[in-house]
């Protein structure tokens, strides 16, 4: 299995570096309907230099989740993010993602976390009728757009990170990536948001989960006073940018 691992690790990283010449990544053919996070590279907190690579396929209860749009809204909704019914989800990528060395053998992830620049698959090859297809999810994204990184938890929990698209011509290709930052790795999904053919931003309630006194502390430590207007009492909320939720499918 390790051995494994670590082909497909190659073999992803080597699809990576033509890619950036040839602009051209070629997907499995038993599923062309979620385009590839093949990896991508960033930093650690003390500025040390990481690469993160596809090792394993999605399993078949994550694609079923990414390929419906309703319980894509669902793990945003359950973040706090508003979507309406005439928004659509639309999946750019997805993958099951792991920080490797030098040697693509997988590697714990850095206290602090990571930021990474995940490469988005810009098309795919048809094995049916021997052509190139583009990517057309990626259509309408622009630079310095907002995305949303839908990652499965080892817990089999569902947090919601927000990204930001990148958008760049290199040779005459146009390459596209996401910058988000990870405190962990596992599968995730890059989600754009789309409303009246423009990518949109989602509003996100701040949801109350308590009241505390004006100075008194929060006993455990993740949750903040914020002052309500005209009253006594402070509203808590948490501080956290991430929520987690229940897989939509399985409920555990």
């Amino acid at each position: 299995m390790k051995s494994l691992k670590k082909a497909a690790a190659v073999a992803a990283a080597a699809v990576l570096c033509v890619s950036m010449s040839v602009g051209v990544f070629a997907s499995s053919p038993t599923d062309p309907e979620i385009p590839s996070v093949w990896g991508g590279n960033g930093t650690d907190k003390d500025g040390n230099k990481v690469t993160a690579m596809q090792t394993e396929e999605l399993s078949k209860e994550v694609e079923e989740i990414l390929k419906d749009e309703e319980q894509v809204k669902e793990i945003l909704k359950e973040a706090g993010y508003e979507v309406t019914e005439d928004q659509n989800a639309v999946v750019l990528g997805a993958g099951n993602i792991e920080l490797v060395d030098g040697q693509w053998d997988g590697m714990e992830m850095p206290e602090g976390g990571v930021d990474l620049e995940l490469r988005l698959e810009t098309g795919s090859w048809d094995w049916d009728t021997n052509t190139y297809v583009e990517n057309e999810t990626l259509k309408d994204l622009k630079d310095g757009d907002t995305v949303y990184v839908l990652h499965q938890k080892a817990d089999g929990t569902w947090e919601v990170l927000e990204g930001t698209a990148v958008v760049e011509n290199i040779y005459g290709y146009t390459y596209y990536s996401v910058k988000a930052h990870f405190d962990s790795l596992s599968p995730v999904a890059i989600v754009k948001i789309m409303s009246n053919g423009e990518v949109v931003v989602l509003d996100k309630e701040e949801k109350p989960v308590g009241t505390i006194k004006p100075g008194e502390k929060d006993p455990v430590g993740t949750i903040q006073p914020e002052k309500a207007e005209g009253k006594g009492d402070s509203k808590v909320v948490k501080t956290s940018s991430a929520t987690t939720k229940k897989s939509p499918k399985t409920g555990n």
